[in-house]
């Protein structure tokens, strides 16, 4: 039986895509011309590969076995056409603010030193990124997105604490219970730029407080805290070598919050993508601790 690789090809990246108009525009070809060569597959292997269901293209029993073979013939012929091609071309990685600018940065500089071929740009902004709008070939968001053609997964958790600044907290009522927390300013978010509910941390203890100091930025939030406008909720990793900051109630109040890092299907088996995708995911293993603060507990 002869089989036509641009078939199987084809097959591979429907099974990934889902459905015709995805897998078409990675080829570059026309729906219809995906939908015969499928056809024309199966009808040489003389089974179905595919139901055709109301999400798309989903693989039938023989359709899933086929998979992990042609996707073993793909890598070798990878390793044949291209075997000591460096990587090159642009990564684009959106991210909070926060995260990319304290936590990322520094990161992907060093990475970025191993790979002269390959651009990184880093969008730390404070507003979602929108892979739809192919703002961006990776997201970090804080908000699980409910659906699209998206690969997801859990990036890490991190926390958040009270912080104040040691010269704030000297000149103003001590804090030893929740309670006194009524006693002081605090520095937060902008209600109506707020572009998450997962941003609401102040609102969800038990006290009436008000902000003296708001900002969509939560680094200028920090920065306002180390120069002593009040007290605010930040993530653990901005606070890292900020010897100006303490925390306070820090066996009391303790949030914890997710990243979550996505790409499209269609990207996620690029070479350059999955190298800084799996990049991430290392470091953020490697940087436990100041995502969130293990010497606490």
């Amino acid at each position: 039986m002869k089989v036509d690789w641009d078939h199987l090809h084809i097959f591979l990246v429907l099974a990934r895509a889902k459905t015709l108009t995805n897998a078409a525009r990675i080829i570059g070809v026309e729906h219809s011309t995906v939908a015969r060569r499928i056809q024309a597959l199966e009808l040489a292997l003389g089974t179905q590969l595919f139901k055709r269901e109301a999400t798309g293209y989903e693989l039938t029993i023989e359709g899933s076995a086929l998979v992990p073979r042609i996707e073993q013939m793909e890598q070798a012929f990878l390793q044949i056409a291209q075997p000591h091609q460096p990587l090159e071309g642009r990564v684009r990685i959106g991210t909070p603010e926060g995260f990319g600018t304290a936590f990322l940065a520094t990161l992907l500089a060093e990475f970025s030193q191993h790979y002269p071929l390959l651009t990184i740009d880093l969008i730390p902004v404070p507003k979602m990124i929108k892979l739809s709008h192919r703002e961006a070939d990776i997201v970090i968001s804080i908000d699980r997105p409910k659906s699209g053609p998206y690969i997801i997964t859990r990036l890490t958790d991190y926390c958040l604490k009270i912080y104040g600044s040691k010269s704030y907290l000297a000149q103003n009522p001590p804090i030893h219970h929740l309670d006194d927390l009524t006693q002081h300013r605090f520095v937060n978010y902008i209600d109506d730029l707020v572009y998450s509910p997962e941003l609401y941390c102040l609102e969800r203890l038990p006290l009436q407080l008000t902000a003296n100091f708001r900002s969509s930025s939560i680094l200028a939030q920090q920065i306002a805290v180390s120069a002593g406008a009040g007290l605010a909720i930040l993530p653990k990793f901005l606070t890292v070598d900020k010897p100006e900051l303490e925390q306070v109630l820090a066996q009391q109040v303790r949030f914890i919050h997710t990243f979550w890092m996505l790409t499209l299907v269609d990207l996620q088996h690029e070479p350059r993508i999955k190298l800084v995708w799996d990049f991430l995911r290392k470091q953020v293993d490697v940087q436990q601790n100041l995502l969130m603060d293990l010497n606490a507990r």
